[in-house]
């Protein structure tokens, strides 16, 4: 066989391989086969094969390949116990190159494709979006984690501001509460005109100058209070404020009408008058600054208010 037409023989053998041979070129391949003396094994065939099931994915064998492969099988058993007998035999490699230029075309063709690769940065374009998305949402949760920090000590701030001035609202209720019942009873008081005494408190000297009040008195019920507003707060320990009731049918002295406390600077006192004697026409009312406890006779040295009818 000339080397041309070894080459060709070579080229066919590769299709061959491959499969994709006209039936002219199966008939040619066969003519060269038998004028060259050619042995038509599938060694080639197994050896393209395996490339290409080593370096490329899974895809089914051609119709063509598979029928040869199993139409040889026992050719090729028995060519390897013939290989294996002989000694001493050089084996050609020319007869490989076209197996070989084909199964390399069988790799080359199973690489991936322009599509594939657009197929892959597309898959690898939205894995980055969906991280980039996720590392997103962290940092809005972590953001979102510091708000509602700050804003819960906030809460926390204004609750306890809160929390104070429900304090200080009960304890006024409270003090109201003490108070109400005086209140009730000096609005009783007044109610009965016609046995109860009224008169305007008017402050006695410059430092209680803002002093507002008045005075009930009922001779029948021996019950009276006074109604004081703007008064100092006093220290009781340091010195405390009493009441005198000047009763001329009675003595010519004053009779006490009892100390009190001014706890409050804003707001009205009610104060109840709590007479040592009898009273029967009273026709002044003097609040003085005294000692603590009080004294049997004031020397009226700080008059702070006078009610006189």
């Amino acid at each position: 066989m000339s080397s041309k037409s070894l080459s060709r023989f070579e080229e066919l053998d590769a299709g061959r391989a491959l499969g994709d041979l006209s039936l002219e070129e199966v008939e040619e391949w066969e003519a060269l086969a038998q004028e060259g003396s050619m042995d038509q094994t599938i060694d080639f065939d197994l050896l393209a094969t395996e490339l290409e099931l080593n370096h490329t994915e899974d895809c089914a064998l051609s119709s063509s390949l598979a029928t040869r492969l199993e139409d040889t099988i026992p050719v090729f058993s028995a060519s390897i116990k013939s290989n294996q007998s002989a000694t001493g035999q050089i084996i050609s490699i020319i007869p490989w190159l076209g197996w070989a230029a084909a199964a390399c075309l069988v790799v080359f063709f199973n690489l991936p494709t322009g599509d594939d690769t657009q197929d892959i940065s597309a898959e690898l374009a939205q894995a980055k979006a969906e991280l980039s998305d996720k590392e997103k949402t962290v940092t809005d949760l972590e953001s979102a984690k510091q708000e509602l920090a700050e804003l819960n000590k906030k809460l926390s701030g204004e609750l306890a501001s809160e929390s104070g001035k429900i304090d200080a609202l009960n304890t006024q209720i409270a003090k109201l509460t003490e108070k109400l019942p005086l209140l009730q009873k000096f609005e009783s008081l007044i109610q009965d005109e016609s046995d109860t005494q009224r008169l305007e408190f008017a402050s006695a000297s410059d430092p209680y100058k803002g002093l507002t009040g008045e005075v009930i008195w009922n001779d029948e019920k021996q019950e009276g209070y006074m109604s004081l507003e703007n008064l100092a707060v006093n220290d009781p320990t340091i010195n405390q404020y009493q009441l005198w009731i000047v009763d001329p049918e009675r003595d010519e002295l004053p009779v006490d009408g009892g100390v009190f406390d001014i706890t409050e600077k804003d707001g009205k006192s009610i104060i109840p008058i709590r007479n040592a004697l009898a009273i029967n026409k009273p026709v002044a009312f003097v609040i003085t600054l005294e000692q603590p406890g009080g004294v049997v006779k004031s020397k009226q040295e700080v008059v702070v208010a006078l009610a006189k009818s």
